[in-house]
């Protein structure tokens, strides 16, 4: 990733990506650069500067006559016939002659096309940069953001993400927490790795998933495209690898790395990232657990027979722990109080 946090204006200026952006901007370049300046409004000023540079350099297409072309091209075959030239006495062209040399003229000129054409493609792809980029998120706060290769990414409360590149073809994420990932996929197929800091990491080219690493367990729900997972034994070297299909969800643990693999409505999972909580028979201990994985907030129960208390349906999730608190007081009919820094639950 570009250190863009550290450039001049000039530097905005000359850089190709963001001359791309001022002269010819589309959808992904208009929100990479109003994300990053959103991210940096210090930059702001370097970067209305660095706009009025580039649109102040005007080129002008160079038009050749059809006279000027035929004159560039009687140049060019006069230039190579010179070579031949070598002979101290006139020699007799013959027709067969003639055509071994224009057969090599044209060989000559195909020639210099691809050797013109391979140094033009060399000139326009920019010198691979090995990247680093990592974001983190608090309690109780979620974070939308475009990877350096134009993957998306939305991180829960309380995680945080590294993504690195040191190999022109490999892609690689390291997740603490939970995302939903939309990778783009690349036209030279580089392949693109979440590790979990565990036994277990998920492999993609192009596809929707959200990975789960909160806790002892390990959720991986595909939402659309496939994907691998790569399952190390915790003891040994051996590796196990599972596909995954849209709509099928693994869990795996980390205390023991045991797995298992089962089909899943993938948008009921996913559907935190719409701002709605899903709940299928959805307990007081699944709220215990969305309080401690969201906020930070831990709650013990007195009675263990509340924590199997249930309920169904949706709400809208309001990153707020007071809120979300009295939102699930009123799904279950508990109370939750505060005593001493610790949540409490008691039946009404």
């Amino acid at each position: 990733m570009q250190q863009y946090h550290l450039y001049t204006a000039r530097d905005f200026a000359l850089d190709e990506y963001f001359q791309e952006w001022v002269l010819q901007p589309d959808v992904k370049s208009t929100y990479y650069w109003d994300t990053w300046l959103k991210l940096h409004p210090e930059k702001k000023e370097a970067v209305d500067t660095a706009i009025q540079l580039v649109r102040s350099i005007h080129f002008r297409d160079y038009q050749m006559t059809a006279t000027q072309k035929e004159a560039l091209w009687d140049n060019i075959w006069d230039s190579i016939a010179a070579d031949d030239i070598t002979a101290p006495s006139p020699v007799p062209v013959t027709a067969a002659s003639r055509f071994r040399i224009f057969s090599w003229k044209y060989a000559a000129a195909i020639l210099l096309f691809i050797v013109l054409g391979l140094l033009w493609l060399f000139m326009r792809t920019p010198p691979f940069h090995p990247l680093t980029a990592s974001v983190a998120t608090q309690a109780g706060q979620t974070k939308r953001l475009l990877l350096p290769d134009s993957s998306e990414v939305l991180l829960n409360a309380s995680s945080r993400l590294l993504y690195t590149q040191k190999e022109p073809l490999v892609r690689e994420v390291w997740l603490d927490g939970e995302a939903w990932f939309h990778v783009k996929h690349q036209k030279d197929n580089r392949s693109f790795v979440v590790h979990t800091y565990d036994h277990l990491s998920v492999e993609v080219l192009g596809t929707q998933f959200n990975v789960n690493n909160f806790g002892n367990k390990i959720a991986v729900v595909l939402q659309e495209g496939s994907i691998k997972l790569n399952i190390a034994e915790q003891q040994g070297q051996h590796i196990t690898q599972l596909y995954l299909r849209p709509g099928e969800m693994l869990r795996y643990d980390k205390t023991d790395g045991e797995y298992s693999k089962s089909r899943i409505d993938a948008e009921k999972v996913t559907a935190w990232t719409r701002g709605q909580l899903i709940m299928d028979e959805y307990t007081v201990a699944d709220a215990i657990q969305f309080m401690q994985q969201v906020f930070d907030r831990h709650v013990t129960v007195k009675d263990p027979k509340v924590l199997r208390y249930s309920v169904s349906g949706s709400m809208p999730i309001i990153y707020n722990a007071d809120t979300m608190l009295m939102q699930f007081e009123k799904a279950f009919n508990v109370r939750f109080s505060k005593r001493d820094d610790t949540n409490h639950v008691r039946e009404n």
